[in-house]
């Protein structure tokens, strides 16, 4: 596998781990393994600071938008 697959994989995993379903119970882990995701991508150089500052954003704000969303109901 290239590097370039493997990073094209590992986004892609990363993603699908963002849209999938999160259980309430499980929502803290569910951030700490999205956001520990993009560390390992960063430290194995498979994205740069500015990917990276970009994936906790994304991470960052799903994990808000669950937080409200069990709020709400």
């Amino acid at each position: 596998m290239t590097r370039i697959d493997e990073k094209s994989q590992r986004l892609a995993d990363w993603h699908s781990l963002l849209d999938g379903t999160v259980v309430d119970k499980s929502l803290d882990a569910w951030h700490r393994e999205l956001r520990h995701g993009i560390d390992m991508m960063k430290t194995e150089g498979l994205i740069d600071a500015e990917e990276a500052r970009e994936l906790r954003e994304l991470a960052d704000a799903a994990h808000s938008h669950q937080i409200e969303s069990l709020l709400d109901s």
